[in-house]
């Protein structure tokens, strides 16, 4: 036997392993881009030797039989999988061959809808009602579960009443999975039980269709939208776009996201619009379905043996990679928190070195028990952040779990755990919580206004704690720290002081204060003579730290980092209180009464601003400033952007991001950093990203760059 027909033995035992793996344990051990790379290569060899194929390989059926633990249903008509593109190449040839095998070059539409990543199923509705549900199970013979898909509450029961009537017998396909939000919801309340927590949405889903006990299913959020047709008896369809408009009106969940294009352009352009918007669509996708959208053709078309011909997947590029753990470390951040990173021997994700990955906190590294000498599966999420998604233990030898370090890494200071933690009011007879509150000080207010001797506090940790360095200042890392953060772009905007001058300054004993920052000029002929500095380059960053003293209240507040408080609630801060010597003496109930504050970031303020060392810190820097502060979201009705919630994404010119910011919040206008449903308007530069893509799907007002000066000057036109 030659090494090319042992590959090929081999490629078809992998399938079958990871088949069972992934349809019968619900419990995959490679990506789903290992593994299309596997059957791709299987396909290339079977063109290449199609004496070798039998009826017992892969690529001749669809998935694995099903378990024995549930009876077993012959499909009406066999469920199909679909052939996959990696590129519009690809898509391109699918099309050709479509106008090949009609023998005509007439216009072909296609119906586009997103590749769901959950858990196919069909429905089987006699005379509108829902009489059976079946798993995919080897395309031929599923798993009947009905009983568990009559517990999922956007499968209709009964289909409504509509202008169409019932079908004797109508076979809905479609898919079952869990969004993204209720997974993350499922997997805490799961964590919190100490029972398993799930991989992924997909697993959650599959896992979930093939309990025993139909109340395990419906405990689970599960939800369904129909993609297709099976079997059809007493009704007439024409095309794809008619099926869909027709199962909306009897009550069944279609993809909002569907779209019908006229051309293979239109759907290349699907594909990129879909893609760009995939991380705000709120459940997971792993590409995009193509499909001929009249039947009559679909029908002419036909299929090969596990495929149809008029229909193909369009997947993503692979965001999943395999890498090795070459080392775990923990870096400090400058508020102190110590976080687990993962050394990765360097893989391209996306189109990205990585070589390194944050584990995020305790919990991840529990949960994922990373090692040194472990595989590991490494998503970039939102194709920025490199995350790990998956490890994959070493076989033999495997190292020892990664312990917390008892000192920190920087200094040596011991470590200390931080909880989040909520008190609850108890009833002493009882012992059952009354209420519940996120403060000391508010259970205790509650427990005053009560004037119950019955009643009683109990502190409850709600988490895993994260881990802090007690060395505060005298850590290099969270002493660096803060100065980077207080001279960024956000906060006092000196140019000029990077990462490495300024580190330069620090260990050269120039800047031990904020307020040393500002006293650098004295120190003038001293800079010019280090290294990386000269009489221009200091003389620009002089210039730079003098016109940085003139600062907005706000970004004075943001620039000290404080914990929690981000730009918004600095913004809400200076609105409040007016000065910074007014938010120094504000006290804990004052602060709780700002927009946006809660006892969490109130208690925040207060510790930062009780102790000596911040005080004393603070008030040699104000000597150094002229605080300005806008008043920029103060009321009146004068104001053209009053309660308007507006976005901003791409790049706005000829002003910059911050400037059309500023002005739309010196209108009245709550700016965020998010789409939803209570957004006005996007403001759309060039380069617009997901958040367009969002905006298009919620129906909110876009302004584009030219409607923008347009917009400013009189905004009630356009809303």
């Amino acid at each position: 036997m030659n090494n090319l027909k042992k590959r090929y033995i081999y490629i078809q035992e992998q399938i079958r392993s990871n088949d069972y793996e992934y349809y019968i344990l619900d419990r995959p051990s490679i990506s789903d881009h290992q593994y299309d790379e596997l059957f791709k290569e299987l396909k290339q060899i079977e063109l290449a030797h199609p004496d070798w194929v039998t009826s017992e390989s892969p690529s001749q059926r669809v998935g694995i039989k099903p378990s024995t633990d549930f009876a077993t249903f012959k499909h009406f008509k066999q469920m199909l999988s679909l052939a996959n593109a990696f590129n519009a190449d690809d898509i391109e040839n699918f099309h050709d061959r479509i106008l090949k095998n009609l023998g005509n070059k007439e216009q072909i539409e296609y119906f586009c809808e997103p590749k769901m990543d959950g858990a196919a199923v069909s429905l089987i509705y006699e005379r509108g009602i829902l009489a059976r549900g079946v798993t995919r199970g080897d395309g031929t013979i599923g798993e009947d579960i009905t009983s568990n898909i009559r517990t999922i509450r956007s499968v209709p029961l009964s289909l409504k009443e509509s202008q169409n009537s019932f079908p004797d017998l109508l076979e809905v396909r479609g898919e079952i999975f869990i969004q993204k939000s209720d997974f993350n919801a499922l997997n805490l309340r799961a964590k919190e039980k100490g029972e398993k927590v799930f991989a992924n949405p997909r697993n959650a889903a599959a896992g979930s269709l093939r309990q025993l006990d139909p109340a395990v299913t419906s405990s689970r959020p599960l939800a369904f939208f129909a993609h297709g047709i099976g079997a059809c008896q007493g009704h007439e369809f024409t095309d794809l776009e008619q099926i869909f408009s027709t199962f909306s009106s009897w009550g069944l969940p279609v993809n909002n996201y569907n779209k019908l294009a006229t051309s293979i352009d239109e759907c290349l352009h699907y594909f990129h619009d879909i893609e760009a918007a995939r991380e705000n669509i709120p459940f997971e996708i792993d590409g995009v379905v193509f499909k001929v959208n009249k039947l009559s053709l679909q029908k002419q078309l036909g299929e090969i043996a596990r495929s149809p011909r008029w229909a193909i997947a369009h997947k993503f590029p692979a965001e999943e990679v395999h890498t090795e753990i070459e080392a775990i470390d923990f870096q400090v951040g400058r508020t102190g928190i110590l976080t687990p990173v993962a050394k990765l021997k360097t893989i391209n994700v996306g189109g990205v070195n990585v070589s390194n990955c944050t584990l995020h906190n305790l919990d991840e590294l529990n949960r994922l028990d990373p090692r040194v000498g472990d595989g590991a599966v490494i998503k970039r999420a939102g194709d920025v952040i490199p995350k790990m998604v998956k490890v994959i233990p070493k076989k033999r030898n495997r190292a020892a779990a990664v312990q917390a370090p008892k000192k920190c890494p920087s200094c040596g200071s011991k470590t200390i755990f931080n909880f989040q933690a909520e008190w609850l009011v108890m009833n002493i007879n009882n012992s059952k919580p009354v209420k519940k509150f996120s403060s000391n000080y508010e259970a205790q207010k509650y427990l005053d206004d009560q004037q119950s001797s019955q009643l009683n506090i109990v502190e409850n940790r709600l988490n895993t704690p994260f881990l802090k360095c007690s060395g505060g200042n005298n850590c290099p890392e969270i002493f660096q720290g803060k100065f980077t953060h207080f001279v960024s772009r956000k906060a006092m905007d000196i140019d000029g002081l990077g990462q490495e001058i300024l580190y330069t300054l620090i260990n050269k004993k120039y800047i031990n204060d904020f307020a040393d920052i500002f006293s650098l000029k004295e120190h003038r002929a001293e800079l010019e003579k280090l290294e990386r500095f000269g009489q221009k380059s200091v003389e620009n960053l002089i210039q730079s730290i003098d016109q940085s003293a003139s600062v907005e209240l706000h970004k004075l507040i943001f620039s000290l980092g404080i914990e929690e408080v981000g730009e918004t609630t600095a913004r809400n801060l200076a609105n409040v209180f007016k000065s910074m010597e007014a938010l120094q003496n504000a006290t804990f109930q004052d602060l709780i009464e700002v927009s946006d504050i809660g006892p969490r970031v109130a208690t925040k303020i207060i510790d930062y601003f009780c102790n000596i060392e911040n005080i004393t810190s603070v008030k040699k820097l104000l000597r150094h400033l002229s605080i300005g502060n806008p008043n920029i979201n103060d009321v009146n009705e004068e104001m053209k952007f009053l309660g308007l919630q507006i976005a901003l994404t791409g790049k706005i010119s000829p002003m910059s991001r911050d400037e059309v910011k500023n002005l739309l919040l010196s209108g009245g206008a709550k700016v965020t950093s998010s789409i939803s449903k209570k957004t006005d308007c996007l403001i759309a530069g060039e380069n617009a990203g997901s958040k367009l893509e969002k905006a298009k799907a919620l129906g909110v007002r876009i302004i584009d760059a030219t409607e923008l000066t347009d917009f400013i000057n009189d905004p009630k036109t356009f809303l």
